[in-house]
């Protein structure tokens, strides 16, 4: 007994599963058979049973709904990337300006602050030749400074980071702001920060969060070190 019924039980899956690859792959089967979409009801989530058809309809509106979503999504996506890319260019436009290195430095400061919401920017300069050059916001560091140190691990990478810092860290950073900011954006300035760091601080802690890509950091990064590289002493 206990096998005849078991035994059914696996008929029964493959009688389902005949059906199901029939239908399947005679799409076409209920427009030659119309009779049989309106014997036929599905379950509903609301406990009432449905035809075919109207279920059908249900699942293509919960569908188009969901795509929809889907599009305003892409939609809202495409037009923060437009924003950003014209703020980018901006910023190239700007650095192209300042005819030296300090009015260049400053020109992407202002830029970063006004264009890209920052609320703290500081620019490091590594460079072990002579530091008399002015480099207005900037501040000159040797490679074997004990503050970078710290940074050794983001240098070695050689990759924007967006997250959150050591109290030391940020106090090297931003000094007397490092209190006030709750998230950051580590750039090199060129390859594995050879010519820099610029940091970007805000106030926010969701700000700068590993959410938060870095494929548009890296290109100011990069416009950053190609308006400065030749002005910086040998």
């Amino acid at each position: 007994m206990s096998i005849e019924h078991k035994t059914g039980l696996r008929d029964l899956g493959d009688i389902e599963l005949t059906v199901t690859d029939y239908l399947i792959s005679h799409p076409d089967f209920f427009e030659n058979h119309t009779e049989v979409l309106t014997r036929l009801k599905v379950p509903h989530a609301s406990g009432q049973a449905v035809s075919l058809i109207e279920r059908q309809v249900e699942v293509l509106r919960q569908q188009y709904r969901q795509m929809e979503r889907k599009l305003v999504d892409m939609i809202e996506v495409a037009r923060a990337n437009d924003t950003l890319i014209e703020r980018i260019h901006r910023l190239a436009l700007v650095l192209l300006e300042g005819g030296t290195l300090a009015e260049r430095l400053y020109s992407a400061q202002e830029e970063l602050r006004n264009r890209f919401g920052a609320d703290e920017v500081s620019l490091f300069l590594i460079n072990d030749q002579s530091r008399d050059l002015d480099a207005g916001p900037a501040r000159w560091l040797k490679r074997d400074d004990p503050g970078l140190e710290q940074f050794r691990e983001f240098l070695k990478a050689g990759k924007a980071y967006v997250g959150r810092l050591r109290a030391p860290q940020l106090e090297f950073l931003f000094g007397e702001q490092a209190d006030r900011t709750a998230s950051i954006a580590l750039v090199p300035l060129g390859d594995h920060g050879k010519l820099g760091i610029l940091a970007v601080g805000s106030h926010e802690a969701d700000r700068f969060g590993p959410t938060l890509g870095t494929a548009f950091l890296a290109r100011i990064g990069e416009l950053v070190a190609a308006a400065i590289q030749p002005l910086l002493p040998e």
